[in-house]
């Protein structure tokens, strides 16, 4: 039977948070093979395939590789409303990073009459997320884009 190496695949267990505790106790290999893979001591274009299998092997049987989907439909009827009351306005836009995917929270009005308050920032801040201006039909097809799942 043909086996076929995916890097990929090695690459995203070895960048998991799956310690190097567990994929050693089910791979017999050792730790400090694992750390030193993840840490780019050693390459991964220098793995025997021996050891390139048994990693690929646990991947295929317990690494279950997350998607995320946000729900924006709402968020994505109220800015077509304004987009067509207003047109295309500057905005504020909420960002959060998840799983290194940038997902769009929320968004505001930005112009002279309307900035963000302490508060808002504050609150942000303590949820991880940041902001961006973006113009209104851009974060729209954002967000719909968003919507499906990644």
């Amino acid at each position: 039977m043909k086996k076929i190496v995916d890097l990929g695949k090695i690459e995203d267990l070895l960048n998991s948070d799956v310690s190097a505790y567990s994929i050693s106790k089910n791979t017999n290999l050792t730790r400090a093979v694992i750390n030193r893979y993840r840490t780019g001591e050693t390459k991964l274009e220098n793995m025997t395939i021996r050891v390139a299998l048994k990693l690929q092997e646990f991947y295929d049987e317990n690494y279950i590789k997350q998607t995320i989907s946000y729900d924006s439909g709402e968020m994505i009827t109220e800015l077509k409303e304004d987009i067509a009351s207003f047109g295309d306005f500057e905005c504020w836009a909420w960002i959060k990073k998840i799983d290194g995917v940038k997902i769009y929270t929320n968004y505001d009005f930005k112009d002279n009459a309307t900035q963000l308050t302490k508060d808002e920032v504050n609150t942000a801040h303590e949820n991880g997320e940041q902001f961006e201006v973006l113009k209104a039909k851009h974060l729209l097809k954002l967000l719909e884009k968003q919507n499906e799942i990644f």
